[in-house]
């Protein structure tokens, strides 16, 4: 492991870690972009699952009061979790070059959800019943992609939570989908040494950025911030797109 490799992770998650504390979103999407470009989509998705499991454990227990405000919260909690299993089995099964493909489509359809500002909002009693559903879809793009934002944002929605305990619930659902994707990928063989160094490594960037970005919150202009973490984000999937033409 050299010393160019550790400066990569620790930008990538730098970016990332700062994105989400001033937005609550942005770090496996920004993380895995860079990191795939220079490692593969495998290795990226395998060492960020350490540190975003870390980040989301941070959240929810420092806000841990909010655990009595969730309603009816362990249904999608448990269907995320086992959606990871096979979202996981996703990833261990297909070749790197499929992989590349569905993640170059996973960051397309982020990049459109944003710059649209698409939302899929299902509505009343219904919606509060498909909410596992939802978060089992989840838990499959983050097992096989190590990123579910969209679809968490539409079951947060579903589930009708309130501001104040808005952050909280997402939280909760995403921390139960990584810590479940850690166990799968460590059950799945995926991990090794490097890897698992890589990933502890990781968790200095988070530590450090994510409380950075919630302080700077009022202070930086937040449609410069996201405009900017967009634009990484799209140079890393025309870089992805690119590679795949040209095999490079």
């Amino acid at each position: 492991m050299t010393l160019e490799t550790l400066i990569i992770i620790f930008i990538a998650l730098a970016i990332g870690s700062f994105a989400k504390g001033m937005t609550g979103l942005g770090l496996p999407p920004t993380s895995i972009a860079i990191l795939a470009v220079f490692f593969g989509v495998e290795h990226a998705i395998v060492v960020t699952t350490i540190p975003v499991a870390f980040s989301n454990i941070q959240i929810v227990w420092l806000a841990r009061k909010r655990f009595k405000d969730m309603p009816k919260i362990w249904p999608p909690l448990l269907a995320g979790a086992l959606g990871v299993g096979l979202g996981t089995w996703i990833l261990a099964t297909l070749q790197e070059r499929s992989l590349t493909i569905l993640l170059a489509v996973w960051i397309a359809f982020y990049l459109l959800t944003v710059l649209l500002n698409l939302k899929i909002k299902p509505e009343g009693r219904a919606a509060r019943i498909f909410s596992p559903v939802i978060a089992g879809g989840a838990g499959i793009c983050q097992g096989a992609m190590g990123m579910s934002g969209p679809f968490i944002a539409t079951w947060a929605h579903a589930m009708g939570f309130l501001k104040e305990t808005y952050v909280f619930a997402t939280s909760l659902l995403f921390m139960s989908i990584s810590v479940a994707h850690v166990f799968g990928v460590g059950v799945a063989g995926l991990y090794n040494e490097e890897r698992v160094v890589q990933g502890l490594l990781a968790i200095l960037p988070v530590m450090i950025f994510i409380p950075l970005g919630m302080r700077l919150t009022r202070k930086v202009s937040g449609r410069a911030f996201n405009l900017l973490i967009v634009g990484i984000i799209a140079l890393m999937e025309v870089r992805l797109v690119w590679g795949l033409i040209t095999g490079v």
